[in-house]
């Protein structure tokens, strides 16, 4: 299959159906096995942990890819995203290595539409297909009997990040019936001012770890409340609401939105 990418402002041969796939992307992976076609998986990143407990060779981080083990495998496709992983997707090409870029969704129907995209990448059309009328049926459900709740959203990231109105995870949020402080803002992620987040009000501060980190969670509820005020605190692990693969919807979701409801 030979098409134009956007992102990498060349067209670009992939095979029809790929046996060796290497994911570079957790949301990408997530999608090859809830497809059909993780096992045609050869190869993943260190932050690839859907599914969970994963038995695969590493080739690198997000960031940082261990050419030489990447190429050892012999990969027909490596599946990348947009954003921070730009460089390495034009490195791949460069080195002539079959690649696609999937894009970073900006709402939740910008996940469904990668899960199309990713089965349609790897011949696992029918697959994708099915998963994501799935899908569709859980944000049906998601979305009866919404929430009312006013929200502040924090993720560590070596410091706290919080989103806008262009992340997909306002959008996730949002069906829930909760509203972000920040919604009104145009900039997908960004750091937040403490005085003028409190300024805004809100009824509970939903708090997402860093990934690999793991504090107690009454060590984080003091930290939050020692910088926003006595507070109600949700705490999410690591990978949760930053996963932006079908499991957000699914796995994710469903669980905050029972945390939230027993508020």
């Amino acid at each position: 299959m030979r098409y134009f990418s956007d992102f990498l402002g060349r067209y670009v041969s992939v095979p029809d159906r790929p046996e060796r796939i290497v994911s570079l992307a957790p949301n990408v992976t997530d999608t090859l096995f809830r497809i059909g076609a993780g096992d045609r998986v050869v190869g993943v990143s260190l932050y690839c942990n859907r599914p969970r407990n994963l038995n695969l060779p590493r080739v690198g981080s997000y960031l940082k890819v261990l050419w030489d083990r990447l190429e050892a495998l012999q990969p027909d496709l490596v599946l990348l995203t947009t954003g921070a992983q730009r460089k390495v997707a034009e490195e791949a090409a460069e080195r002539g290595i079959p690649v696609a870029v999937v894009p970073l969704p900006n709402s939740v129907f910008g996940i469904l539409e990668n899960v199309r995209r990713v089965g349609l990448l790897t011949d696992s059309l029918e697959g994708a297909e099915a998963l994501n009328r799935h899908l569709l049926g859980v944000l049906n459900s998601l979305i009866e009997r919404p929430l009312s709740l006013r929200a502040y959203y924090e993720i560590d990231l070596g410091g706290p990040i919080t989103v806008g109105g262009p992340s997909y995870i306002t959008d996730a949020l949002h069906l829930l019936g909760v509203e972000l402080i920040y919604a009104h803002r145009r900039e997908p992620y960004f750091q937040p001012n403490d005085s003028e987040t409190v300024g805004y009000g809100f009824d509970v501060v939903i708090y997402e770890m860093k990934p690999g980190r793991r504090y107690r969670e009454e060590d984080i509820v003091r930290e939050v409340r020692r910088r926003l005020g006595d507070v109600r605190v949700v705490v999410l692990e690591g990978d949760s609401l930053a996963h932006y693969g079908p499991s957000l919807i699914d796995e994710v979701l469903p669980k905050l939105k029972e945390k939230l409801k027993s508020l």
